[in-house]
Parts: C-alpha cells; sequence; structure tokens
C-alpha cells in the first residue's frame, strides 16, 4: 500500500491538466495580491514637498498683503509678474520666503558696497543699497544673517542699533579680507562677520574700505563686496578655487528680517488698544525679540504663530 505522500502525488497525478488550471491561476493571483499588498504597507512614505519660493501677491502668507488685506506694516507690492515685494526705504525688494512660524521674511538684496576694477586695476565703479534703516517697520536684522566681505584686502566695519531701553545703543562688527596672490581658498579673499548678540536691531551702518598700502594686481578684473548671507550657508563652495571667479560682481543674496505685530507688549496693547489681539482660538505672547507680540495656538505640542485680527 503505498504511503501518505505517494498517495497525494498519485492523486495529483491522476487529475486532468486542464482542472488544475484554474487552480494554479488563483493561487498565482493570490501570490501577486499579497505581495503587493505587503509592498504598500512596507513602503517609504513621500517625500515632503519642497518649499515654494515663487512668492506673489496672490500667495504670500497673511499677515502680508496688498493694501487692505494685510496687517498695518506688512503691505506688499506687485511686480511685473505679480512677484511679492516689500518696500523697504524707498526702494523694493522681491521677497523670497515667509515664516509663519518662526515670524521671519527673507528678501533679495544686493550687495550693500561693491568696488570694481578694470583689468589695469583702476577702479570702474561703486555701487550698493548703503545703509539701512527699519525704524517705523515691523521688521528688524535676525540673527540668523551674517555678514560676508569679499575682495582683496578690503576691511569691512559695521554697526547695528536699536533704540530699546536698557540695551546697547550701538555694537560694532569688523571682518578683514585678504588675498594670498594665487588662489582663492575658503576664508582667502574672503571673511564672515556674525551678527553682534544685540536683539531687535533696526539701525545699519557700513563702511567698506580698502587697507592701508595694500595694493597688488590681485585685484584686476575683479568685484570686491559686502552684503548680507544666511549663517547656514557656505560662501565659496569648494576647497580651491581661482581667485578670479568667486570675486565677480556679486548679484542678490537673501537677507533675513524677523517681524512682530506692533511695537508693545501684550499688555500694553490690551491696556491702551493699540490694535485687537489675538482671536479666540491663540494666545498672545510677546515676541522672543522684546518687541511686539505674536499670536500663536498650541497644535501638537508645539507653538504655531499667527498673526490674526480678533
Amino acid at each position: 500500500m503505498p504511503c501518505g505522500r505517494e498517495s497525494r502525488s498519485a492523486a495529483v497525478a491522476g487529475v486532468p491538466a486542464r482542472r488544475l488550471r484554474p487552480l494554479v491561476l488563483m493561487l498565482v493571483l493570490f501570490s501577486a495580491m499579497t505581495r503587493r499588498a505587503l509592498s504598500r504597507s512596507l513602503a517609504l512614505p513621500p517625500l515632503p514637498a519642497p518649499v515654494v519660493r515663487n512668492i506673489t501677491c496672490n500667495t504670500i502668507p497673511y499677515p502680508f498683503g496688498v493694501r487692505g488685506r494685510s496687517l498695518p506694516g506688512f503691505e506688499v507690492i506687485c511686480g511685473r509678474n505679480k512677484e511679492a515685494m516689500l518696500e523697504i526705504n524707498e526702494s523694493s525688494y522681491k521677497i523670497d520666503y515667509v515664516s509663519v512660524e518662526d515670524a521671519f521674511v527673507v528678501i533679495l538684496v544686493g550687495p550693500i558696497s561693491q568696488v570694481c576694477y578694470d583689468r589695469n586695476g583702476k577702479q570702474t565703479q561703486a555701487t550698493g543699497i548703503g545703509n539701512i534703516s527699519l525704524e517705523g517697520t515691523p521688521f528688524t536684522f535676525s540673527k540668523r544673517n551674517k555678514l560676508v566681505a569679499i575682495g582683496c584686502d578690503y576691511k569691512l566695519s559695521a554697526n547695528f542699533s536699536n533704540s530699546m531701553p536698557g540695551h546697547s545703543q550701538w555694537q560694532p562688527i569688523n571682518c578683514n579680507s585678504f588675498c594670498d596672490g594665487k588662489s582663492c581658498p575658503y576664508d582667502a579673499a574672503c571673511c564672515e562677520a556674525p551678527m553682534p548678540l544685540i536683539d531687535a536691531a533696526r539701525e545699519f551702518t557700513l563702511t567698506f574700505d580698502k587697507l592701508p598700502g595694500q595694493f597688488t594686481a590681485d585685484e584686476n578684473g575683479t568685484c570686491s563686496a559686502a552684503f548680507f548671507y544666511d549663517q547656514d550657508e557656505q560662501v565659496f563652495k569648494g576647497g580651491q578655487d581661482p581667485l578670479k571667479d568667486p570675486l565677480l560682481p556679486v548679484g542678490d543674496h537673501g537677507m533675513i528680517l524677523d517681524w512682530a505685530v506692533g511695537q508693545g507688549t501684550c499688555d500694553q496693547a490690551l491696556t491702551y488698544n493699540l490694535m485687537s489681539l489675538c482671536n479666540s482660538l491663540s494666545d498672545c505672547i510677546d515676541a522672543p525679540r522684546g518687541v511686539g507680540y505674536l499670536c500663536s495656538f498650541m497644535r501638537r505640542h508645539t507653538i504655531v504663530s499667527l498673526h490674526l485680527r480678533s
């Protein structure tokens, strides 16, 4: 008498092939469905959407907006392509990014000061946006910035100040950029100065001068400039760039401005009715930089800044 395995094999062998085909097809389909379901359950989550930096007058978040649709001081104007522009000191700057959560805005600005030379070393032009004042605006210079100077043997001297009682009126920062005559590795022909430890700075002045007695042919055909830069960005990418390449005329770079609503604290705004406080879904908190206030609510234990009227 055949054993159990042999009897089952014989039984299967005795089944006609046409009767086995549906069974085999069902097994194949079931296996494919199982693998597909398993792969879906193990699939990685989708990548986060990239940050959209093409901000227009129609897409800029509140409290910014065109006149009549923004808080006072947060009005924007529209450029040729409907890009949102922020007016400061009678100049207009394109808005690159707005963070409602962290209460800052990034605007694109050119060099504060720039000096270019022709191939013979003769100065051809001196340009720049010059000193900047944020007085009378809801904005302050962010400590997320740094000041950068590029060029052959130049000195950058800057002063930041605020009008807050009990704070230092002026805090200077300095740095010198030197050339080595051959190449421009990182930190050569370039210097960086972090923002001073001053809260809510609104006044900024800068001098950008040639160091005395430092005249070489290295600067021929180059530009020396001072500008704002994100403190986490590296000015020169790479380790050994030719000197002439990084010292081309400088374009626009991002300058970061912090912002808050009003000029007083929450208590002052409530007492003097300076501006409607936050709505019933949010709380008023004093701005951490000491000027103005923010409206925030708790979402997943994270304070998210909202700037909403009641």
